[in-house]
């Protein structure tokens, strides 16, 4: 995936979270809209490791790794599968080739994998 590609997809899943959840730029400011695409950009990066690797269980291990960092301060498991979600999206926006149904499918699968953690919170 190129550069401009990854970037294009990281703005447009930020901009969408912190237009839908206004609350979280009271919460995060600025700050926080900077970390959201920092953590999408090692979302795609472990995506294209797992892919690289032929190995989905190293994305769905990340994904749960990073749920508990996120869950301990205070978010839960449905913005990341919301983040997720949005991935998948962009990811269908951009180019249809091998790699992006990888990707989608490694997402859905983690989508599916952390939905069981997201029941447990309620």
């Amino acid at each position: 995936m190129n550069l401009s590609l990854m970037n294009s997809i990281i703005e447009e899943v930020t901009e969408g979270i912190y237009r839908d959840y206004p609350v979280l730029l009271e919460k995060y400011g600025e700050r926080g809209r900077q970390k959201c695409k920092e953590d999408n950009e090692h979302h795609i990066k472990y995506l294209q490791t797992a892919a690289s690797m032929d190995e989905e269980k190293y994305f769905i291990d990340y994904a749960h790794w990073l749920n508990g960092i996120l869950t301990s301060r205070g978010m839960k498991t449905e913005h990341l599968i919301d983040n997720f979600q949005r991935l998948i999206s962009a990811f269908e926006k951009s180019n249809d080739d091998k790699r992006v149904r990888v990707f989608i499918h490694m997402l859905e699968s983690a989508i599916d994998s952390l939905s069981g953690e997201a029941i447990i919170e309620e």
